[in-house]
């Protein structure tokens, strides 16, 4: 193996050691972020406010609309319901509309990463 393709090995391992570190970092992040979320949300409906204005910038309290996931029983109970068939009916139009799924296979390359003794 030559020594251009050893070195591009050795950068593509590289860089996937320091993306899990920097993913690491971002749960810690995103943990400390959603608990000082959680603080400023309570002292804002603990004084009804919909809005803090700071220097660096604006925080502000709104509801969000959310979706939720289709289950296999709502998706049952809807079609019943809709086309007015009988349950044993509904329940066969769903297991159909979730077998029938598609699914796209493509090729990814992907990285074990030995982790160094001073990791452990």
């Amino acid at each position: 193996m030559n020594t251009e393709i050893q070195d591009k090995f050795k950068n593509y391992l590289e860089i996937q050691r320091e993306l899990v570190e920097a993913r690491k970092k971002q749960t810690e992040q995103k943990k400390q972020l959603k608990a000082l979320e959680d603080e400023i949300m309570n002292y804002m409906n603990a004084n009804e406010m919909d809005s803090i204005v700071l220097k660096e910038g604006e925080i502000i309290l709104y509801d969000r609309k959310v979706s939720q996931t289709f289950k296999k029983e709502t998706i049952a109970e809807k079609l019943s319901e809709k086309l007015k068939c009988d349950e044993q009916k509904a329940e066969e139009l769903t297991e159909s509309i979730f077998s029938n799924k598609v699914f796209k296979l493509e090729k990814k390359i992907k990285a074990n990463i030995k982790r160094s003794k001073k990791q452990l």
